[in-house]
């Protein structure tokens, strides 16, 4: 089976060849450790392919429409780079910088303080931004005809939110102080999301979306079941609608303690959800049982994997391997490989991986 084939099977709760399987680097910072900064010199679609091939992936994630803070993305303007920081503006009018090594992302300035600046912000140019598609279109057709599953990458409804309009902190405030506001934003938000998304989708080979949308910290989520339910489930039912209209598949990801929220998820009717991650609190052998016959689950390995020896790490991948079984399950690092994994645990890692991937991986 191609990594295309593979995924879509488990996405619809068919039989695969191996056990499907993403994953990469956990940030820049790890990808220079790895590759060194010639192979980071690279275009983002040459990265990808040298990440994806290195692990074996059989699914790549492309940098569009929204990928904010992981990077600036087609669809946002950079005002400054150099070889340590960038600043870059949004389609509404927002400011992010980034500080390259360390890593770090942060939202200068928010377009949004009151419902009357939410109004005010004006539409952004659609159609100048549809012509920058076209720069995506020939790398993710090479992608394509290497057989992977290749997905963008946008935000949910309370990702957009913040990162768009009003920053993290006035947000959550907002939620519990002006939730007519939150509505509002993210409705707006969204729509965005969508709008750009299907852009890629008229022109590029994309075999869907896949929304970040963090929610919790390590011991509960930002706000109640209620809370969602009200002010952002139906927006992320919307993406999911939108996309399906298209035939294309839509996955989830929220990292944090989300168990709480888990259902309303599965409501919403992603066709994935990640990352399941033990060190946010994450039941994976619950949900597993739950909700492993309505929802493919993708994730299981920790974000913690670069402080493990590696007889934990082959001890995790084999625990994480059979409570995920052999339907709807996609493995995959809740985080990616980080910069301070060894060279050693590194190679051991992959190693684990391909053998879990078929069944072996109890072979000494």
């Amino acid at each position: 089976m191609t990594g295309y084939e593979r995924i879509v099977a488990a996405l619809e709760g068919k039989k695969t060849d191996i056990l499907p399987y993403i994953d990469g680097f956990d940030c820049l910072e790890a990808r220079l450790a790895f590759f060194g900064p010639q192979v980071m010199s690279g275009t983002w679609d040459e990265i990808a392919l040298l990440e994806a091939e290195l692990f074996h992936s059989d699914w790549v994630i492309v940098p569009a429409p929204l990928n904010i803070p992981g990077g600036a993305g087609i669809f946002c303007d950079v005002l400054t780079e150099d070889e340590t920081h960038l600043l870059i503006k949004t389609f509404f009018g927002g400011i992010w910088y980034w500080r390259k090594k360390p890593y770090y992302a942060k939202a200068f300035y928010n377009p949004v303080k009151d419902i009357e600046d939410l109004e005010k912000i004006p539409e952004p140019n659609w159609e100048e931004l549809r012509k920058r598609v076209k720069s995506i279109k020939e790398p993710i057709k090479r992608l394509k005809d290497r057989g992977y599953f290749v997905t963008m990458e946008g935000k949910g409804s309370f990702e957009a939110t913040w990162m768009l309009f009003r920053g993290l902190e006035n947000t959550w405030m907002d939620i519990a102080s002006e939730p007519d506001l939150v509505k509002k934003m993210s409705r707006r938000a969204v729509d965005a999301v969508i709008k750009l998304a299907l852009m890629v989708v008229d022109e590029c080979e994309v075999d869907g979306l896949w929304i970040t949308n963090d929610m919790g910290t390590q011991t509960a989520a930002y706000f109640s079941p209620k809370s969602y339910q009200e002010l952002f489930k139906e927006n992320d039912r919307r993406i999911v609608q939108a996309l399906h209209s298209r035939g294309k598949k839509v996955m989830f990801h929220s990292h944090g303690n989300v168990m709480s929220l888990f259902e309303d998820f599965v409501e919403a009717g992603f066709d994935s959800i990640d990352p399941l991650d033990a060190y946010d609190g994450m039941d994976f052998q619950f949900i597993k049982e739950k909700f492993g016959k309505k929802v493919a689950l993708k994730g299981g390995i920790s974000c913690t994997i670069g402080q493990m020896k590696k007889e934990d790490l082959l001890k995790h991948i084999q625990d994480i391997v059979t409570i995920g079984g052999e339907e709807r399950f996609i493995l995959s690092g809740a985080g990616g490989v980080p910069p301070e994994m060894s060279l050693e645990n590194f190679n051991a890692y992959r190693d684990y991986i391909h053998r879990a991937r078929r069944g072996d991986y109890k072979k000494s």
